[in-house]
């Protein structure tokens, strides 16, 4: 038979250790009870907050959406007004959004309008007031220095125009350069630098060797090297 554990008299009086510990966590809680409730009082309301706060983030997420899809909607309306007016309506649609991607995506929108209808002073301004507001490395960036360079070449500012495609082709990031080559070598060729552009077009048939428009290279270098 196993030999039964007799309770010695010292044992018996010594304080159950689980009754032990929840008295002192009872007089804990006594005695700090009003702190406690306030850092709990203070966690629900920040809860709360949170909640609140990102409730209204999407109800003006929402509301920005809905201001640049109407933006697009006049864009591609079958019967469109006049440039003049447009370009109006959208900046007064412009006007309404608050900082934020959707902004900036709207001033490309706009942008481009102005850009299309031979706006070219208004574009360039529109494209660098994106770049300005456009965290650098990001689309809308490398969308609105696009849009600059393009509105130099427009306005037949050459320099300005080749100086800003070096600047996107000079920055860090994996976005399509193709026709960033392809305007540099056309303002240079503008320019009467027809060295450069060959140049230009002959690095692009290494760096672009399969992209699927590397014949208007080929004819480009083909024009501008004349006849064999």
């Amino acid at each position: 038979m196993a030999q039964e554990t007799k309770l010695k008299r010292k044992d018996l009086k010594k304080p159950d250790q689980f009754l032990a510990t929840s008295n002192e966590f009872l007089i804990f809680l006594d005695r700090y009870k009003t702190i406690l409730l306030s850092v709990l009082f203070g966690l629900f309301l920040a809860w709360g907050g949170f909640l609140f706060l990102s409730s209204q983030q999407k109800t003006e997420d929402l509301e920005m959406e809905s201001l640049y899809f109407q933006m697009i909607q006049k864009v591609n309306e079958s019967k469109s007004p006049s440039a003049d007016e447009l370009i109006s309506q959208l900046n007064s649609l412009f006007q309404e959004f608050k900082d934020g991607n959707q902004k900036l995506r709207a001033g490309l929108l706009l942008a481009d309008t102005q850009y299309r209808n031979q706006r070219y002073d208004d574009s360039l301004a529109s494209f660098t007031t994106v770049q300005d507001h456009a965290p650098p490395g990001t689309l809308n960036y490398f969308l609105a220095q696009s849009g600059i360079a393009h509105s130099y070449e427009a306005k037949k500012d050459f320099t300005q125009a080749i100086a800003q495609y070096k600047k996107i082709i000079d920055q860090p990031g994996d976005f399509p350069l193709f026709y960033t080559y392809l305007g540099l070598s056309r303002c240079y060729e503008f320019s009467r630098d027809s060295k450069n552009s060959e140049l230009i077009l002959r690095e692009m048939q290494n760096k672009f060797s399969k992209h699927a428009g590397l014949d208007q290279v080929n004819l480009s270098l083909k024009r501008l090297e004349g006849p064999a």
